[in-house]
């Protein structure tokens, strides 16, 4: 099915002159602006008609407008149909969008197998959202056997990318040992991290840790989160 799809989009676009693909894409960006705008009705349109052509990036946003009702009424069975369009072209925003119905029971069977082998599809293309819900699967043993190891792997490559919830996860996992020798160190640095969007119970948590450290944990802690963000911006 995922083959029959790929040959549709491809036999859709070489049937369409260099020019007018050109056309198409400058469409699907101004839908992308409208959206962003909050111009959802006429991001909506704008979306159906780049879907048609094969477009995966505009069938990923069809379902998320489906999803949250932009531009149009919430329908989870539809927004899972449009994911899932996007998700076999290989669209890992889609895939993992996908698990996440598949999880909630949302237009999707509630079944964690079919929400694991999303989020797998998802994360082998780098999707760090990808990695922290693989990571969470693994740590709950939903639709794989629970393994606290794999799950602390996962959501450590989501921390890397910056996810900050996923930072906050593994704070906790070096706070108590869970998958990750335990380490206060890496447990303050972490969520220090993960509270840099002003998250005020990783605030608490923070100052909480820090009051049964010695000055020289926090600041080894502390050094080591001025170096991961000094990484970042290379």
């Amino acid at each position: 099915m995922k083959r029959r799809s790929y040959l549709i989009t491809f036999i859709l676009l070489i049937m369409v002159p260099l020019s007018a693909c050109s056309a198409l894409e400058a469409d699907l960006q101004n839908a992308k602006k409208d959206y962003e705008g909050g111009n959802y009705e006429t991001a909506y349109a704008g979306f159906r008609s780049a879907a048609k052509w094969g477009y995966a990036e505009a069938r990923y946003y069809l379902g998320l407008m489906h999803e949250n009702g932009q531009g149009t009424e919430v329908d989870f069975s539809e927004a899972a149909k449009w994911y899932l369009e996007a998700a076999r072209q290989g669209y890992s925003p889609a895939q993992n969008a996908l698990g996440i119905l598949h999880i909630k029971g949302q237009g999707a069977s509630p079944h964690p197998d079919d929400a694991q082998r999303w989020f797998r599809m998802a994360a082998d293309q780098g999707y760090a959202s990808a990695y922290y819900n693989l990571g969470l699967m693994y740590y709950l043993g939903e639709g794989v056997t629970r393994d606290y190891s794999e799950a602390a792997k996962w959501v450590r490559k989501a921390a890397d990318k910056g996810i900050l919830k996923a930072q906050i996860s593994l704070s906790m996992a070096y706070q108590f040992g869970q998958g990750v020798e335990q380490d206060y160190v890496m447990a303050y640095m972490w969520m220090d991290l993960g509270s840099s969007d002003g998250n005020e119970e990783a605030i608490d948590t923070l100052n909480v840790m820090a009051a049964s450290m010695p000055p020289e944990q926090i600041k080894r802690a502390r050094t080591l989160v001025a170096q991961w963000r000094a990484k970042r911006e290379k």
